[in-house]
């Protein structure tokens, strides 16, 4: 406290810090917490005696006077803010201060996007007393830290307050000085390039015109001798020029472009190698060649038939010499073409009965006579039989009809024939013998046979096998006078079959369908599925004995309607079927497994 005298009178001065007492003879602290407002910012204000200090928050620091708080935190500088959001590609990613970025060009900072105050306001110069280049506390910044996409092109050197960019060789700065552009060489004089200069990002090219070759100073070019490296196009001598070249021609031949034309003597003088010879030039000169069938004679200039007959002609059955060639005489079954030196087979079929009532089909040298499936041509009788393969393969397993070019298998008794080579029987099936009037004949056919359909019509090439002496062995004849009964009464499993139960009348034993295989080689290698309309799961199909049948489980069923697919799967497996082939026939199989079954059931249970 000082004294300051006053005319009559004193007056006591405080300290900064103090203020005086109400007597005013002393003087007393002043709190400066509780009288300064907007003092302490991110931090909380204690008085002292005389002063106060700053406990600055997290992220915050003190001044070295601990009267304000200096914001420390660090996050991403942003040279670029577009409608108040920062724009990351414009961030150098590296995290800084906010007086860092913001007094150093930035625009935002920190992961809220603070935005920058602008130079020359209040807060900028609050945040920047010292002006751009240096922080709040009076530290320079690094520029080439801060900055994103500085010295592109160059090296970032940070100076106080500032920085520079060393830019790399063919670089110059641009007039900001914060990037490197190139600098085109090509212009500048004197010019680096002998010839043509192609400017290059950071450095340039030189090239030479068609006909130099760049020296391996990069910049000079010299003559290239086309002649010597075979860069020409000539057709015959090259003489070198000074970046080019120029083609010459031998005596007798005439200069064109680069391409020397000979003298055409076969073209000057067509008759020059006679009615029999062909004029073949060459270059400066020309030879004579005869046609086929003719030979040079010796004064080099005509040419005379050859006799191709006299000699190795390579005819098996004669030969005939021609003027200029020869025909040679063909074998039986073949023609002389009546143009061409070359024999071309006969059609024998053509305008001819040699197959009778068989189909001729001609071949090489030959012809052959072919039957439809399930018949045999027979040679003395020219036409075709009927194969009965009933005696021949005997392929049922409870008898067999044949047909005219095929055959039937039937059912045992109680059973229909369903498709070809599956019998089916249970509860809601009439006797087939009822329905067709009695057994009937044995080779009757079933209505839904037909010739054309030829059931298991099938050709049986070679199934006889032969004995010692030539013949025919007789293969196993299934007999017709055997005393089981078979039925040849069939269902249209091409319609819907319909079958009606009382439930009351049924239990899960009962077997509603009956299925087994018609064909021998199905026994014991085919398989009944149910394919549709068992989703509920109130049918199965069980075998036992070889039989397979349909009946109900034991789920609870209702009155209705129940619509269901059957179908068979052979259970041969490839090694199987392979082992029958190599055994009998190739085309053995070939309809000895029948057709799939595929079976629609409507069960009505009422």
């Amino acid at each position: 406290m000082t004294c300051k005298n006053l005319i009559g009178t004193y007056m006591c001065i405080c300290s900064p810090g103090y203020i005086p007492q109400p007597s005013r003879e002393r003087c007393m602290d002043l709190n400066e917490c509780a009288v300064k407002p907007g003092i302490c910012v991110n931090g909380r204000c204690e008085n002292t005696v005389g002063s106060y200090r700053c406990k600055c928050n997290d992220g915050f620091s003190a001044n070295p006077t601990q009267t304000e708080c200096i914001d420390n935190r660090e996050g991403f500088c942003f040279m670029e803010v577009l409608q108040t959001l920062c724009q990351m590609s414009f961030s150098s990613r590296n995290s800084v201060t906010k007086s860092e970025c913001c007094c150093d060009g930035g625009r935002g900072w920190g992961p809220s996007c603070e935005l920058c105050p602008l130079r020359g306001t209040t807060a900028y110069k609050k945040l920047c007393p010292l002006g751009p280049g240096y922080t709040t506390d009076g530290k320079d910044i690094n520029e080439c830290r801060v900055i994103a996409n500085l010295c592109r092109n160059g090296q970032c050197v940070n100076s106080l307050g500032s920085y520079n960019c060393i830019c790399k060789p063919g670089y110059t700065t641009d007039i900001t000085g914060s990037t490197c552009v190139d600098v085109d060489e090509c212009i500048q004089a004197p010019k680096p390039c002998n010839f043509i200069c192609k400017n290059t990002d950071g450095g340039y090219q030189c090239s030479c015109p068609r006909g130099y070759l760049l020296q391996e100073d990069g910049k000079s070019c010299k003559d290239v001798d086309e002649c010597a490296t075979k860069q020409h196009n000539c057709q015959f001598l090259c003489v070198n020029t000074i970046g080019s070249f120029t083609c010459k021609c031998p005596p007798g031949f005439t200069q064109h472009h680069t391409t020397c034309i000979d003298n055409n003597e076969c073209t000057s003088d067509p008759g020059i190698c006679g009615s029999n010879g062909v004029c073949q030039n060459s270059p400066g000169s020309f030879s004579c060649e005869c046609q086929r069938g003719f030979s040079m004679d010796p004064s080099r200039h005509s040419c005379t038939d050859t006799d191709e007959c006299d000699g190795n002609h390579q005819c098996q059955h004669g030969c005939q010499n021609m003027i200029g060639g020869y025909r040679c005489n063909c074998p039986q079954g073949y023609l002389q073409h009546y143009q061409w030196n070359q024999c071309v087979d006969e059609n024998e079929c053509q305008g001819s009965q040699v197959c009778g009532d068989a189909a001729c089909h001609n071949t090489l040298g030959s012809f052959r006579c072919v039957c439809p499936a399930g018949f045999n041509f027979q040679q003395h009788g020219v036409g075709c039989q009927d194969v009965n393969e009933c005696s021949s393969q005997n392929p049922c397993s409870h008898g067999c009809s044949n047909t005219n070019g095929g055959y039937l298998c039937g059912c045992p008794p109680g059973f229909y024939r369903a498709g070809h080579g599956h019998c089916v029987s249970g509860l809601g099936l009439g006797s087939p013998e009822a329905e067709q009037g009695g057994a009937g004949d044995d080779n009757a056919l079933s209505p839904e046979a037909c010739y054309e359909c030829k059931i298991n019509g099938y050709p049986k090439k070679g199934r006889n096998r032969r004995s010692t002496n030539g013949t025919d062995e007789e293969p196993h004849v299934h007999s017709q006078n055997e005393p089981e009964t078979i039925s040849l009464a069939s269902v249209d499993i091409d319609d819907t079959l319909l079958l009606s139960f009382n439930i009351s009348d049924l239990n899960h034993k009962q077997h509603l369908l009956e299925f087994i295989p018609a064909l021998s080689a199905l026994t014991d290698h085919v398989l009944y599925v149910l394919e549709h309309g068992n989703d509920e799961g109130l049918f199965k199909i069980n075998q036992r004995d070889g039989i397979s049948y349909l009946h109900l489980t034991k789920k609870k069923v209702r009155p209705g309607a129940y619509y269901l697919q059957i179908g068979s799967v052979p259970l041969y497996r490839k090694e199987e079927l392979a082992r029958l082939e190599e055994e009998n026939t190739k085309d053995y199989l070939t309809g000895q497994l029948g057709d799939a079954l595929k079976m629609k059931v409507q069960i009505v249970l009422h």
